[in-house]
């Protein structure tokens, strides 16, 4: 799909995606609820202050508003007592208005496998993504981990994993970014009854990358808050969340003659309200602080998203 996108483009898509959307709910409505299929499709809009890359550490300074558009498929091959195996593909598109060289259209297949040993989960997966910007092959990433999940007390439930992360990018003069990334983290979940429950999490990371001024060691926190609450429909979920990642590069930065150090706040609260059969509408308001001493990464500015989204 080409970047050249216009403004009366993008509303012609989003009218159809919500017709399209609203239609395959109707049909489904009708089918077989026990069918072994996954699918999700979702249509939004989204207006970010400052539209950014960070793969490749781009940053147009400026605002711009986006269509999103995405959806999945997905089925379980295996699910017998304790053990599954299940396959998905999922696919996202987001069109900027102006900005047409953001636009990013991504295809992920994914699979994993589930078992459980005595009173731990057990989890296997990997997944492909293969991802273009603004009409070219941009990258691919594969990633593999392992985790594992148990209660450790009566409401507090404790995950642990590892993953394996290469990426590659097809434009030569970028290959000195292809990396791989392993990475270890644990996660807490305290639940606390009724649909609430309070997670946190830690995670590090080395990154190895063609040259040391791209390679890193990171250290990521986050925390959450799942509420549900009485707007509009008894089901409505309210989610605020907050991470904090931490970036130390191990080699001189040539654009900066030092080395590079990262440290990023992000705030989201996001609202989730089910409406008619397998609908619900979501709401998310986000804020970025970015402190780095790279100019392109130094930044903070806010987003605002509204989507439908089905599934079935």
């Amino acid at each position: 799909m080409t970047g050249d996108f216009m403004a009366s483009d993008i509303l012609m898509v989003l009218r159809i995606g919500l017709v399209g959307l609203l239609a395959v709910g109707q049909t489904a409505a009708y089918g077989d609820d026990d069918s072994p299929l996954e699918l999700e499709l979702e249509v939004g809009a989204e207006y970010d202050e400052n539209i950014t890359i960070d793969a490749i550490d781009s940053n147009a300074r400026q605002g711009d508003s986006i269509l999103r558009l995405s959806g999945a498929i997905g089925t379980d091959i295996l699910n017998k007592d304790d053990t599954s195996l299940s396959v998905r593909y999922s696919i996202f598109q987001s069109l900027h208005q102006d900005l047409t060289d953001f636009d990013l259209q991504l295809h992920g297949f994914s699979t994993r496998g589930n078992t459980k040993v005595g009173k731990v989960n057990v989890g296997v997966d990997y997944r492909y993504d293969y991802i273009r910007l603004a009409g070219d092959d941009f990258m691919d990433v594969h990633t593999v981990g392992t985790d594992i999940g148990w209660l450790v007390a009566a409401k507090t439930y404790l995950t642990a994993g590892y993953e394996f992360r290469t990426q590659s990018f097809d434009d030569p003069t970028r290959s000195e970014r292809n990396a791989d990334r392993h990475s270890a983290d644990a996660k807490l979940f305290f639940l606390l009854g009724q649909g609430r429950n309070i997670t946190t999490g830690y995670k590090v990371s080395r990154q190895t990358a063609g040259v040391d001024s791209l390679s890193y060691w990171g250290h990521t926190a986050d925390a959450g808050l799942k509420l549900p609450v009485k707007l509009i429909a008894d089901e409505t979920v309210f989610r605020l969340r907050y991470q904090y990642r931490h970036k130390d590069y191990s080699g001189i930065d040539p654009d900066i003659g030092e080395k590079r150090a990262d440290r990023r706040h992000t705030f989201r609260a996001i609202f989730e309200i089910p409406f008619a059969e397998k609908f619900a509408v979501n709401l998310e308001y986000k804020y970025v602080i970015s402190n780095s001493n790279l100019p392109s990464v130094d930044y903070d500015g806010s987003a605002v998203r509204a989507s439908i989204g089905w599934t079935f």
